[in-house]
């Protein structure tokens, strides 16, 4: 798969997958950097977190990926390391937002900004801590399923929806504390318990000004991507457009097939999240 660079721009980086699955791996610290689209909160903040359920910590297995034994960023090698419950730090937290959302964590599970997630450098994943706002005495606890910040004297880069229920979304950063409460276990036989469902991914292919066209592309499209993997559909928008989109199934490993797939075919699809 393509994987995509998850720095977290000015509020601190995160690390994909593929950088962390080798023993050592290397950043360029220029592919840190990612220019585009700036990141923030959603551009249209259609939930009110101020009553969505505090996550109930449970045991996983630990994560196939994003648990290396060392990687490197810009010159600075880290070591990811095993933690007890009771560990506690404090230090800054940032968060990070619509940039990622939907793209691959370290642990491989997509980004989910509305959801209450964190990335740490060296914590094994998944884990689970309880985050405090020192500056309002908030608390929230998040599930740790990524790596980063990688910015001096930040300790945690937390989901848009945990900045903004700690009361500092507004701000970018705060001073915070946080204790483990439960660490990831190396038996096989554990199920692995994602925080929330995955999100449908929907990866829009193009959008056309006929019914028609669009109808052809979708067919063709059929040719190349068996129904068992997902469903290719036509949408309208309602002021003249058609959109041929395809959903593959809530599978990060089908995700990332079908959208290799549709680049190899010529086709630059964006990709979106249906919530």
């Amino acid at each position: 798969m393509r994987m995509i660079i998850l720095s977290c721009l000015i509020l601190g980086g995160c690390i994909p997958i593929d950088q962390l699955v080798a023993n050592i791996s290397t950043v360029p610290s220029e592919t840190l950097k990612e220019v585009g689209s700036p990141d923030g909160p959603p551009l249209i903040a259609s939930v009110d977190y101020s009553g969505k359920a505090e996550p109930e910590p449970r045991r996983e297995p630990l994560a196939a990926y994003g648990n290396p034994e060392t990687y490197e960023v810009d010159g600075l090698i880290y070591r990811t390391q095993a933690v007890s419950p009771g560990f506690s730090e404090f230090g800054v937290a940032s968060w990070y937002g619509r940039k990622f959302h939907g793209r691959l964590t370290s642990s491989g599970e997509p980004y989910d900004m509305f959801a209450f997630t964190a990335a740490h450098k060296t914590m094994q994943i998944p884990a689970w801590v309880r985050v405090t706002n020192l500056e309002n005495n908030r608390s929230l606890v998040v599930r740790v399923n990524d790596r980063g910040p990688f910015v001096d004297n930040r300790v945690l880069d937390l989901s848009w929806a945990a900045a903004k229920r700690l009361g500092f979304d507004d701000k970018g950063t705060a001073k915070i504390s946080y204790e483990v409460l439960v660490v990831p276990s190396e038996e096989p036989g554990l199920v692995a318990n994602p925080l929330t469902a995955l999100a449908q991914n929907v990866l829009q292919v193009t959008a056309v000004s006929t019914e028609t066209q669009a109808q052809k592309i979708a067919n063709a499209l059929r040719k190349d991507i068996n129904a068992s993997e997902a469903t290719i559909r036509i949408e309208s928008t309602g002021s003249g457009l058609f959109r041929v989109q395809v959903l593959p199934k809530t599978d990060a490993a089908v995700v990332s097939m079908i959208y290799e797939r549709l680049i190899s075919m010529g086709w630059s699809p964006q990709r979106l999240i249906l919530r």
